[in-house]
């Protein structure tokens, strides 16, 4: 159940699939002109908490569908390989890609994504995996007119680090050699009514 939607700025183009074999070759089209947002529609960093009581509880900001409710638990299982097969094959097309995870390294320039944690849910989701790639990738569209990233819903919270799993997946594949990545967090963007 995968779904994609790439919108290339310089060609005003959109394409959508739902095989990531055919999404890849337009990835490394697209970074080859400027930077690139890739969102993924799983948890992509959890909450290390002291309080064990409080080990799964939501992470602050993300409201009232927690990363490890349900549906949240289960993508942030099944998306640890499909996010890795994903990278590796970037990484095979272009192995000069710079696949970041904070956004304030994102300049954007050539051959560099900026990965983000996509959260369509609720009343903004869409009838399938495609539609809810479309409407992210319009969220995002919005704030790129205005040279802009969108506001990640993500709040601090005190007494809180991360395991990123993102940024483990990037030090399996040779895409970074930080180790202290895996302590960060993500940007999670939510479409919200009107973009703005």
């Amino acid at each position: 159940n995968i779904g994609w939607c790439l919108i290339d700025v310089h060609c005003n183009s959109k394409k959508t699939g739902t095989s990531l074999d055919e999404l890849i070759p337009h990835i490394s089209k697209t970074i080859r002109k400027s930077g690139l947002l890739l969102g993924l529609e799983a948890p992509l960093f959890v909450p290390m908490r002291n309080d064990l009581m409080l080990a799964t509880k939501g992470r602050n900001g993300e409201g009232r569908r927690p990363w490890s409710a349900g549906a949240g638990a289960q993508v942030l299982a099944m998306n640890i390989p499909i996010m890795t097969y994903l990278f590796r094959k970037i990484k095979f097309y272009d192995p000069d890609v710079d696949i970041l995870i904070d956004p304030k390294r994102f300049a954007p320039k050539e051959r560099q994504v900026l990965l983000f944690e996509a959260l369509v849910s609720g009343i903004d989701k869409g009838n399938s995996h495609v539609d809810d790639a479309q409407i992210m990738t319009n969220y995002c569209l919005k704030y790129s007119k205005k040279s802009q990233l969108p506001p990640s819903i993500l709040k601090h919270e005190e007494d809180t680090s991360y395991f990123n799993l993102a940024a483990a997946s990037l030090l399996r594949c040779g895409l970074t050699k930080d180790v202290s990545l895996m302590e960060k967090t993500s940007p999670i963007y939510k479409p919200s009514p009107g973009g703005f």
